[in-house]
């Protein structure tokens, strides 16, 4: 393990590690691949995420478990082929998503597409009752291993010595009922459905944790649990304690119980201040991605937490885009010095997904800012 779990574990270290969040697109701009055939090819999608992290002198990097899918490519875009028929056309140009033009055709029962439920959208919901909610199938071990071993040693073997591997859990919470039936019905089931709502949840956080246990197994010891929706700009403060913490709190639970070595970190895009001491209660052992656009400060955030969990993040992610790497690495400085006053733990990384057109320029220089605070 590197220096991100050392900061993560308490160790003190000689400089803030670096995690941005590279997604697939910008990970094909960094390494020079064309991000279409890395659509139909899950094994090298999730190591093109781990190659970019490298080239841009990340200390860690997410680990996507990618749903193995059959692309074909026409004049007219990118389709979805299942047994020689297109279920959909994938969002060749956002999240790589396949947008489903008949919701059956979400097989729930296939263990790959119940890892990965989010690259598949869907004008219509997903789960609209809770009879729909016990569809989802949990795979067994054999079956994550059989989709996902060869994949997470692959990208073990590339990462090793030179970054740590932050394995993705996905969402069993509100983001996970926002894939599944969309923003508008998710929110609105908080008052019209909140029944069915828990039931999502508590199957949601059912596969969360046997995708947690299955990275441990292969020798995974940071986990990313997602909830990107559940922040305050979206929900309430009482809503996310009545619906999101005590389902987090069972997923950080048990992930510690099956292995108290894993070091979990929760991803809330959005907004987070009034809600900080209820995460810090859940269990979690690292706070992200703290974007300064949703109302985030780390002065504060590190004020209300004192050091009782590592945080992550801090950067503008339209830096990336709008300043020069010189500005980017000054702010990147500014980030760093507070999140590590009195030797808190700190990671520097940008506040939500990378923007696509982000440069590597940029990227390097949060490595050149921690590197250049720790030589004083």
């Amino acid at each position: 393990m590197g220096i991100f779990f050392d900061t993560i574990n308490g160790k003190q270290t000689n400089r803030a590690p670096v995690m941005t969040k590279i997604w697939l697109d910008l990970a094909a701009k960094l390494t020079g691949k064309a991000p279409l055939p890395l659509f139909s090819d899950s094994a090298a999608a999730a190591e093109t995420v781990v190659e970019a992290a490298i080239r841009t002198e990340n200390d860690c990097s997410r680990l996507f478990l990618f749903a193995p899918r059959q692309i074909e490519v026409t004049e007219q875009g990118a389709f979805h082929v299942r047994n020689g028929r297109v279920i959909g056309k994938v969002d060749a140009r956002g999240g790589c998503a396949t947008l489903l033009s008949d919701p059956a055709d979400l097989d729930l029962s296939d263990p790959a597409t119940a890892i990965h439920y989010n690259i598949y959208k869907c004008r219509e919901p997903l789960m609209p009752t809770v009879a729909d909610v016990q569809r989802l199938r949990i795979p067994t071990p054999a079956e994550y291993e059989a989709v996902f071993g060869k994949t997470v040693e692959a990208c073990q073997q590339r990462a090793a010595g030179r970054l740590d591997l932050a394995g993705d859990c996905n969402s069993g919470t509100l983001a996970f009922c926002v894939a599944m039936n969309g923003m508008s019905k998710a929110l609105m089931d908080i008052y019209d459905e909140p029944e069915l709502l828990h039931a999502m949840m508590e199957r949601g956080i059912d596969l969360s944790i046997q995708t947690a246990k299955f990275l441990i197994s292969k020798g995974i010891r940071i986990l990313r649990y997602n909830d990107s929706a559940a922040n305050m700009n979206v929900i309430s403060p009482d809503c996310w304690r009545e619906f999101i913490k005590p389902h987090i709190t069972r997923f950080c639970k048990e992930v510690h119980a099956f292995c108290p070595e894993a070091r979990i970190y929760c991803h809330i895009c959005g907004g987070v201040m009034p809600i900080l001491r209820d995460l810090v209660e859940t269990g979690l052992d690292c706070i992200a991605p703290l974007d300064p656009l949703g109302g985030n400060s780390i002065e504060e955030i590190r004020r209300v937490t004192e050091d009782s969990v590592m945080l992550m993040g801090g950067m503008n992610t339209l830096s990336f885009l709008n300043r020069t790497p010189e500005q980017v690495e000054e702010e990147a400085r500014a980030c760093i010095l507070a999140g590590r006053k009195n030797n808190g733990r700190f990671a520097v990384g940008s506040g939500c997904a990378m923007p696509p057109n982000a440069t590597a320029e940029s990227i390097l220089a949060l490595a050149r800012a921690s590197r250049a605070l720790a030589d004083g």
